[in-house]
């Protein structure tokens, strides 16, 4: 059963009862888990970048009622806009590409929200295996979370070590050839273009053309550069790689599964998860423990609120590897058999309790270490002679290797060190 939390309990001005204190006390025993992890897997969907002011899909404001409020005359439904069938029509085409630009501009000014940093202080802190999001905005990105739009053109091989964060559905701020493929970013010039529903022309199609015609042979077709992201009905340019991530990411054996700002409508999304949850409670990664992926072809079973909750939790949070759905609205109900907590509400709001809650329990993991050198300084004993020259290359010039250090005392560097500590 998934086990329903909500944030409204941190409510100061809402009256004390036992199901809100069983929540609070719940909600404190996740920050904990998030805290204790060692190899989180994180699914993001357009729920986490709202407070960066760029809108969702599925909401009465979001994405699909502003396509079909604006352009009553060229879609039916807002989805229409976002399908691979729209390149078919030539007015559809010019509003896709007027609508991108205007989108593309509105996420160039946003800032990421505070749950982009939280996924931020998951990566810094070692605990992140990777964040999959099906947002196209790269807010991870600007934070220098490495990225699947990191890996520039299909020659260069993808490491996967180095990549921390899947894209899912593309990069806007990239665009791609509808002939030859090739990958760049999307220039000022190529958005002005597309501001007036206009594709620019592919530089590498036209450059190989131009040399063809050079040499007196026939011209290329030019293709057509459109933006870099992933329409309904249509094959995702990197689906090979993404698979490849996924599939060494289950072998690592996750200890938690975070799924925040989406709904979980669309289907390769809830393929992925139920994958990921899968590893999470498989009884090899629990040590032989039950698992609630087990019973993922039995009936779903019922969220529990905490006015009905059960007598003990399905899983315990703080040993238990477990799989948290923060959200606005609830999971589906054909995912309720491999989520253990529904956390209702904002992610922001999640993420700074799980981060306080955090600092609070565990400071030792907030402090920097400091080295015997930087103690030093800040006694005022200065570094021992030995280190310096251990750390500092003499330059000559013209040579081309270190000088060797001058001849010192016959004090060994345990001595030269003890001395200098001991004053």
């Amino acid at each position: 059963m998934v086990v329903h939390l909500s944030l409204s309990v941190l409510d100061s001005t809402s009256a004390p009862s036992s199901s809100s204190s069983f929540e609070k006390k719940s909600l404190n025993t996740l920050s904990l888990a998030v805290a204790k992890a060692k190899r989180v897997v994180v699914v993001t969907g357009a729920g986490i970048s709202c407070s960066s002011g760029i809108p969702d899909f599925r909401s009465s404001d979001g994405l699909y009622a502003l396509v079909k409020s604006r352009y009553p005359d060229v879609v039916l439904k807002g989805r229409d806009l976002f399908s691979a069938s729209l390149f078919r029509d030539p007015e559809s085409t010019r509003v896709f590409y007027s609508f991108i630009a205007e989108l593309k501009r509105s996420i160039d000014a946003a800032k990421p929200a505070p749950t982009h940093h939280f996924i931020k202080t998951l990566d810094s802190k070692g605990k992140l295996l990777r964040s999959y999001t099906q947002n196209i905005d790269g807010f991870e990105e600007k934070l220098h979370i490495s990225t699947t739009g990191s890996v520039k053109g299909k020659e260069k091989k993808m490491n996967i070590k180095e990549i921390k964060n899947v894209q899912l559905h593309g990069d806007i701020h990239r665009v791609r050839c509808t002939i030859c493929s090739a990958e760049s970013a999307c220039l000022a010039e190529y958005l002005a273009l597309f501001r007036e529903g206009a594709p620019p022309n592919c530089p590498e199609c036209t450059e190989r053309s131009n040399a063809r015609v050079s040499r007196k042979a026939r011209p290329l077709t030019i293709g057509t550069l459109r933006p870099n992201i992933v329409l309904y009905d249509e094959v995702h340019p990197m689906g090979e790689e993404i698979g490849i991530l996924s599939t060494h990411d289950i072998a690592r054996k996750p200890d938690m599964l975070i799924i925040m700002g989406t709904s979980l409508k669309v289907h390769g999304i809830k393929k992925l998860v139920k994958d990921f949850a899968g590893a999470v409670h498989s009884p090899s990664a629990t040590n032989g423990k039950s698992s609630r992926g087990q019973n993922a072809s039995q009936s779903s079973p019922p969220v529990v609120s905490s006015s009905k909750r059960p007598s003990t939790h399905p899983q315990s949070a703080r040993s238990a590897r477990i799989v948290v759905f923060v959200n606005r609205s609830a999971p589906p109900a054909d995912l309720a058999s491999i989520i253990d907590y529904w956390v209702e509400g904002d992610t922001d709001t999640w993420v700074a309790k799980c981060e306080a809650d955090w600092r609070r329990s565990r400071p030792q993991d907030w402090e920097i270490q400091p080295t015997l050198f930087d103690s030093l300084r800040e006694k005022g004993h200065g570094v021992p002679p030995l280190a310096e020259e251990i750390n500092t290359f003499k330059i000559v010039k013209g040579a081309t290797k270190s000088a060797k250090p001058k001849p010192r005392s016959k004090c060994t560097p345990p001595c030269c060190i003890r001395a200098v500590i001991s004053v």
